[in-house]
C-alpha cells in the first residue's frame, strides 16, 4: 500500500483529540505525546505529518518528521478512541509512511541490528542462527522437523535468544507435556515471524518470512501453531492470511490453550499461590485481535488456588501500551522505558505484589524499565505462575 492508497483518509481527522485519552477515564492513552506532549507525536499530529507528505508540503527527508513517525508504539488505542469514521486507519498510514521511509532509503539506524539480523540470521538481534534453540539444550522436547507432532510450539525471537527469559519456553513445554499434548518445536530451524519487520517498513522481509513459515507448517502437517508472544499471535492471524496461502493450522495463544486444558480438566491448578496479582493487557493480545483475548488470562490466573487478583485503571481495550512495541526499544528506547515505567506505576497503584503479562516483549521492557527507574515490582509470565502451581 502506498501513501496515494490512504489519502482518503487523511482528510477524516477532526483532529478532536479524543485519541490523546482514554474516554470516560480522561487519563492518557497514546505513550509518544504523553511523553513528549508535542502535537506531533500525538495520532492526530501525525494525520497532519502525513497528509502534508502527501500534498509535498513536507518531506520524509526530514529527521525531525521521521522521529515522530517512529516513535509511534503501534498499540492501537489512539483507533480504539477515535470516534471519526478513519479509526481503523490510523497505524496504517503510519506504517505507509515508514514503508516509504524504507523504500527511499532513509534507514532508521535504531533497526540496523533487526534488519541486517533478518537477513543473515533469520531473527531480529542478529544473534547466530545456530544458538536459536539454546533455551531447550538439555531438555526432552520432540523436534517437529523430523517427528510427528499435533502441537507446534513457535518461540520467536525474544524467548529465543534472552536468556532470563528462556523459562517461559522451558515452562510451556512441561505444562503441556504433563497434560498430554503431542508437542514438539523447530529447535535452530525455526524463523522469525517476521511481523517487527513489518511494523518497521520492511515489508519484502516480511513476505519472506511469511511464505516460508506456512509453507513448513503446513508441509509438516501441523495441526496448532502456539505461542508465547503476543506480537507474534496478532502477525499469525491478521497479517498472515493476506499472502492468500492456504494456512492449514490453527494459532493460537498460549493462555488460550492453558486455559481450555484447565476448564477440561486435563490441567490440574492445585498448589496454593497467596499473592496479590494485577495483569497487563499486551497490546497484540487485545486491541490488534478481534475479538481481544481478555478473558482467558483472568480466568487462568482466578483458577489458580490462593491468588488475590487486582485489575488496574486501564485495561482490556484501553490498557496502558508497555511501550516496545513497533520497533520502538529500537527506534527510541527512553520512550520504551518511559512508557514501562508508567504501566509499573499503575500496577503499583493496583495493590498488586506481582505484575503478570503473556508477553515476552512486555515482560523484558517491563524488567528494564523497573530496574531503570529503581521499582520493587516482582515481574512475571502467567506461565510461570501455573508452571508453580501444578
Amino acid at each position: 500500500m502506498a501513501l496515494e492508497d490512504v489519502k482518503q483518509w487523511l482528510y477524516g481527522c477532526s483532529h478532536c483529540g479524543t485519541c490523546k485519552d482514554v474516554l470516560n477515564l480522561f487519563i492518557p492513552a497514546c505513550p509518544s505525546g504523553e511523553k513528549y506532549q508535542v502535537e506531533s507525536y500525538f495520532p492526530s499530529g501525525r494525520m497532519f505529518l502525513a497528509r502534508g507528505i502527501s500534498e509535498g508540503i513536507l518531506s520524509l527527508d526530514d529527521e525531525e518528521i521521521r522521529k515522530r513517525i517512529y516513535a509511534c508504539t503501534g498499540c492501537l488505542s489512539c483507533e480504539q478512541q477515535c470516534s471519526v469514521y478513519h479509526h481503523q486507519h490510523i497505524f496504517e498510514t503510519i506504517h505507509v509512511l515508514r514503508t516509504e521511509a524504507v523504500t527511499k532509503g532513509l534507514f532508521n539506524p535504531g533497526y540496523m541490528t533487526a534488519y541486517y539480523g533478518l537477513r543473515g540470521e533469520d531473527n531480529v538481534f542478529g544473534k547466530p542462527k545456530k544458538e536459536r534453540c539454546n533455551w531447550a539444550n538439555g531438555f526432552s522436547v520432540k523436534a517437529a522437523a523430523s517427528e510427528k507432532v499435533d502441537v507446534l510450539y513457535h518461540a520467536g525471537c525474544q524467548l529465543s535468544y534472552e536468556p532470563t527469559l528462556w523459562s517461559i519456553p522451558r515452562n510451556v513445554i512441561t505444562i503441556l507435556q504433563s497434560a498430554g499434548v503431542n508437542v514438539g518445536i523447530m529447535g535452530a530451524e525455526e524463523s522469525c515471524c517476521g511481523g517487527r519487520a513489518y511494523e518497521m517498513g520492511y515489508l519484502g522481509e516480511f513476505d519472506k518470512y511469511t511464505r516460508h513459515n506456512i509453507e513448513t507448517f503446513n508441509s509438516l502437517k501441523i495441526k496448532t501453531v502456539v505461542v508465547s508472544c503476543a506480537d507474534g499471535y496478532s502477525f499469525f492471524k491478521n497479517l498472515y492470511p493476506r499472502q492468500q496461502i492456504e494456512m492449514k493450522f490453527e494459532v493460537m495463544h498460549v493462555v488460550e490453550l492453558l486455559n481450555n486444558l484447565v476448564k477440561d480438566n486435563k490441567l490440574e491448578l492445585k498448589k496454593r499461590l497467596d499473592l496479590k496479582v494485577t495483569y497487563h493487557d499486551p497490546c497484540h493480545l487485545g486491541r490488534h485481535i478481534s475479538p481481544g483475548v481478555y478473558d482467558p488470562p483472568r480466568e487462568l490466573l482466578q483458577a489458580i488456588p490462593g491468588i488475590k487478583f487486582r485489575e488496574m485503571e486501564r485495561i482490556r481495550e484501553n490498557a496502558w501500551c508497555c511501550g516496545a512495541g513497533a520497533g520502538v526499544s529500537q527506534a527510541d528506547p527512553e520512550l520504551a522505558l518511559w512508557t514501562a515505567h508508567e504501566r509499573l506505576k499503575e500496577a503499583r497503584a493496583s495493590g498488586a505484589d506481582v505484575l503478570v503479562t503473556s508477553c515476552p516483549w512486555c515482560e523484558k521492557n517491563f524488567a528494564d524499565a523497573a530496574k531503570r527507574y529503581q521499582m520493587k515490582m516482582r515481574i512475571m509470565d502467567i506461565t510461570q505462575l501455573i508452571m508453580e502451581s501444578i
